[in-house]
């Protein structure tokens, strides 16, 4: 009976000492041997910063009366993207050029509204 109890007592304080001795090697491997190394997270997509204008200015306008007018699609986004303004001074020229009669409504709604170019129809007389 004793040589049964000393074998059970060596198998469990070796089966503790080499389960609690090997995690352990294994987590110092890792991190010094490079295997398992931490993730390291990325800084994600870093988009590039408008540098629309908040006032108008010469240029601007004089692009805001030759160029929107013949766009064949015109919303706030589109003006604000090729004339480089912000999102205000693009709703302010809409209703500038809708005044004049420069452009005429598609479809007007509380978020976006959709203008198109104003042909002039002739046969009117």
């Amino acid at each position: 009976m004793p040589p049964k109890k000393d074998a059970k007592g060596a198998k469990g304080g070796k089966g503790k000492d080499a389960k609690s001795a090997k995690p352990s090697k294994g987590k110092e491997g890792g991190a010094s041997g490079g295997k398992a190394k931490k993730k390291k997270w990325s800084k994600g997509k870093v988009r590039e910063k408008l540098n629309n204008l908040v006032m108008w200015d010469k240029s601007a306008k004089d692009k805001l009366y030759q160029e929107v007018p013949k766009y064949k699609v015109i919303t706030t986004s589109i003006v604000s993207d090729r004339l480089k303004v912000n999102g205000s001074l693009a709703r302010q020229a809409i209703k500038l050029l809708q005044k004049e009669g420069l452009i005429k409504p598609v479809s007007v709604g509380s978020e976006c509204s959709i203008f198109t170019r104003n042909t002039k129809q002739e046969g009117g007389d």
